[in-house]
Formats: C-alpha cells, structure tokens, sequence
C-alpha cells in the first residue's frame, strides 16, 4: 500500500483513516454475510461457525486499522476536545441498551463485538483518543 500521504494529498490523513475503516468494515460485512449464506445453505450451526471466520477476520480489521493510524503524524492528530463527542456517547448508551433487552433468539455475537471494535476505530478517526 503506498505511503498515507502521498496517496491522498488533497485529504486529510484522518479521512483518509475514516474511508478506509469504514471501506474495511463494509469488505468484512459483506464477506460475513456471504459466509452466513454458506453456512445455512448447509445447515451448520451459526453460532458456533460464526467465530471461525469474524475471529481472524477482526483481528486483521484491528491490527490493519492499528497499522494506518500509526501513520498520521502527531502533530496533524486532531485533539478529542475540538469536535463535540455527544452523539458518540448517545451511540454508546444506544448500544448498550441494545445489549440489555431480553433477546429469545439466537443472537450473533461476534457480530455485536466487531461492530463495537469499528465503532472504536471510526470515533477515533473523528478524535485521536487512543
């Protein structure tokens, strides 16, 4: 992959983060959904199938996303005090109400958990919190 800024100069180093954590997450729902598919057209159990492929497939999303951060410089970081942070904390009381209700399906999991670790990455590529 070419270096983060010379392959966008007219973009910020942070767009350019917020575009690819957003690009990688929509490439890995959509490889989960074509996965999900394959699983019930042969009748496998979802909830346990469901961890062999969104395990390594969010531990390369974290460390991928790890790797591009590393290489926004420091002092183009934006500071997590210069945008309000509201709606993230209302996404986070959101989501955790999700997680409260009582649910008599058969719920994905891993699902939930890589949806939160994209949430992570796309409020820091708004404000450098990590």
């Amino acid at each position: 992959m070419a270096d983060i800024q010379t392959s966008h100069k007219e973009l910020h180093p942070h767009h350019v983060y917020q575009l690819e954590v957003i690009f990688l997450f929509f490439i890995g729902f959509c490889l989960f959904f074509a996965y999900f598919l394959i699983m019930e057209y042969y009748r496998l159990d979802m909830a346990a199938a469901q961890w062999y492929f969104v395990a390594p497939w969010t531990a390369a999303y974290t460390l991928w996303c790890m790797k591009l951060r590393t290489k926004i410089p420091s002092n183009e970081r934006i500071s997590p005090l210069k945008r309000p942070i509201i709606h993230w904390m209302l996404l986070g009381i959101l989501l955790l109400a999700y997680q409260l209700q009582p649910v008599n399906l058969v719920r994905l999991y891993s699902f939930d958990i890589t949806f939160f670790i994209f949430t992570i990455f796309l409020a820091d590529s708004y404000w450098d919190f990590i």
